[in-house]
């Protein structure tokens, strides 16, 4: 049997890299003066080699996770490439600035329909032609938009 700091020594390692082992878990921790040579070098190897194959942490991060996420967003960020590719996917500043461009287009027709129908209005005999003349105006506004925003 052998003390933490004999142990430390047979692994060559400073006692307080030992005793931070100990205390993660790595190697059993034991009685003052009770550690197993052979067993402590055994739970350390075995902890080195599950390091060096990135199945075990080191430190804060774990590369098995970290190589999993990696992927899973390369995979993400292919899948979103296709959907894009398809059409079945948009980019949110193309949406808004085709929204915006039809919003100005609406107000613009929306504002000339005043002067575009008035002297056909003072022409007019009755209220319901007037009122014709300006929903046939209306209409064609909104049409011309329907068919600018299928282009």
């Amino acid at each position: 049997m052998a003390t933490l700091a004999e142990v430390a020594r047979h692994l060559e390692m400073a006692p307080n890299n030992f005793r931070a082992l100990v205390d993660k878990g790595v190697i059993e921790k034991r009685g003052r003066g009770k550690y197993d040579l052979e067993e402590a070098r055994r739970q350390y190897i075995l902890h080195i080699r599950e390091v060096a194959a990135g199945r075990s942490s080191a430190g804060e991060l774990d590369l098995s996770n970290e190589r999993a996420r990696l992927a899973k967003e390369q995979a993400d960020a292919k899948e979103m490439e296709n959907a894009v590719e398809r059409g079945d996917l948009v980019y949110i500043e193309d949406v808004a600035k085709r929204f915006e461009d039809g919003l100005t287009k609406v107000r613009a027709k929306l504002l000339a329909i005043p002067s575009k129908v008035a002297p056909e209005c003072h022409a007019a005999a009755t209220v319901v032609e007037v009122q014709s003349l300006i929903d046939d105006s209306i209409r064609e506004a909104l049409n011309e938009l329907g068919q600018a925003d299928q282009e």
